[in-house]
């Protein structure tokens, strides 16, 4: 923990959300884009976007590999996006996934240091773990 020292929220949060995407990168490696079936340049792509649902930002049902059309251009392709996300993650997570960005529309998310020094550890893990 001793290198996070003196590092701000800023710098945690893009180091934890760059090991974030690449673990989902990896972790949908093959499965084509949740949009558009296409095996183009993989993103990771978030349905509840980062600008209104931050606390969304490390939620793994939340993001998927997409291709870069459809993130970029399309932003995020939501109605194709959201017609097949129940069949990636099933109803129930889906359903979970719709309350919990209810809750946070509603009462926002503050990051924590603490928090996201476990995000880029955790992540940093996951994605060591699927490289192997």
């Amino acid at each position: 923990m001793k290198s996070y020292k003196g590092k701000s929220i800023g710098w945690l949060k893009a180091k934890a959300q760059s090991y974030f995407n690449a673990f989902i990168r990896e972790r949908d490696n093959g499965k084509g884009c949740i949009s558009c079936d296409s095996f183009h340049t993989p993103h990771a792509t978030h349905f509840y976007s980062v600008r209104m649902y931050d606390g969304l930002r490390f939620n793994e049902d939340n993001v998927h590999g997409g291709c870069v059309s459809c993130n970029t251009f399309l932003h995020g392709n939501l109605f194709e996006y959201g017609k097949r996300l129940p069949d990636r993650i099933g109803m129930e997570r889906f359903e979970r996934l719709q309350d919990c960005a209810a809750e946070y529309k509603r009462h926002g998310h503050k990051w924590e240091r603490r928090e996201l020094i476990e995000i880029i550890e955790k992540y940093k893990n996951k994605l060591k773990t699927l490289q192997e």
